[in-house]
């Protein structure tokens, strides 16, 4: 995606934390809302319920570091702060990794690392 230079790394990395920030909040809040109602369930019949609720935790998780990731590369694209940044990039790192078996979410990060360390390089390391 990046590797087209019609795609500014401006254009790449703030589509990048949107993404993040979308993805991070439907699966951080959606398996939270399942958690939490399997919490709420009295009488259980399945067996394999403490991995599911296991998974589900997980899950959640690695959704909500997701969606810190994005706000914190968003905070650190509006105030200026490459620190900030740089932390938003390693979190999103944990989800890419966890979400393996989806393909698209690694496909995804991989294609834009490339484009996050070309827009940093570019605003933050000007001489």
């Amino acid at each position: 995606m990046c590797m087209v230079t019609s795609v500014s790394p401006e254009v790449c990395t703030s589509f990048y934390a949107t993404w993040c920030l979308v993805w991070g909040s439907l699966f951080g809040f959606g398996y939270s809302f399942l958690l939490l109602a399997d919490l709420m369930e009295v009488v259980t019949v399945d067996r394999n319920f403490p991995f599911q609720r296991t998974l589900r935790v997980v899950i959640a998780g690695l959704g909500l570091s997701y969606l810190g990731a994005g706000i914190l590369m968003t905070l650190g694209i509006k105030y200026n702060k490459p620190i900030v940044f740089k932390c938003g990039k390693f979190l999103c790192l944990i989800f890419a990794i966890g979400s393996i078996p989806t393909i698209i979410f690694p496909v995804v990060h991989f294609c834009t690392i490339p484009c996050l360390c070309r827009y940093m390089k570019n605003r933050w390391n000007k001489g």
